[in-house]
């Protein structure tokens, strides 16, 4: 026991005993100090020297070529998931509007729907011993029918921007079909 209070008394009091303090004076510090261009590393290059560039080899070559390949559906794996994660979001956020909307419906809301509804299963129950034309022709007109008597505003927008839209496109089809009979007239005429 005495021994180890001895070495436990030695070993704490010994940092305090092997601590040396060394100070050099000002010309020791000076004389001491090497210059950036002394070093080893700061070595002034041959005069001679020239870059060249370095060739690929042909492992670094198909290296290359199977990053690259693999970069393109990276990039599309990438675009396809931000895509999707987009219309993900975008669901999410219209089924909470739509649940919100509907759990406080304003009062003429149901009627409406009732309104619009039914005209569209009176179309079914009216197309059903007809063509296919009729069996989609009947139910979208006859809903189409009630939507705009049930939203007479949105309902003239929506047939504005659609007829713009319809002009447009017949637009093109009469400049494409044009442009058909056109080659073949010049075709004729030579």
């Amino acid at each position: 026991l005495s021994q180890v209070a001895k070495l436990a008394a030695v070993s704490s009091g010994l940092p305090f005993v092997c601590i040396t303090v060394y100070a050099a004076t000002k010309e020791e510090y000076k004389s001491q100090l090497v210059k950036p261009d002394k070093l080893p590393i700061y070595g002034a290059p041959p005069p001679k020297s020239k870059y060249v560039e370095e060739q690929p080899g042909r492992l670094q070559q198909q290296l290359l070529a199977v990053r690259s390949t693999i970069g393109h559906y990276f990039g599309w794996c990438q675009s396809a998931y931000v895509f999707v994660k987009n219309g993900i979001m975008n669901s999410i956020q219209f089924g909470k509007d739509a649940y919100v909307y509907l759990n406080n419906p304003p009062p003429e809301f149901l009627p409406k729907a009732t309104v619009i509804t039914v005209s569209g299963l009176a179309g079914v129950v009216l197309a059903r011993k007809g063509s296919r034309f009729k069996k989609i022709a009947y139910p979208l007109g006859l809903t189409t029918v009630g939507y705009s008597v049930c939203y007479p505003a949105q309902s003239v927008v929506i047939a504005k921007v659609t007829g713009k839209k319809l002009l447009c496109a017949s637009h093109q089809t009469y400049e494409a079909v044009r442009s058909l009979w056109a080659d073949k007239e010049t075709v004729t005429k030579v």
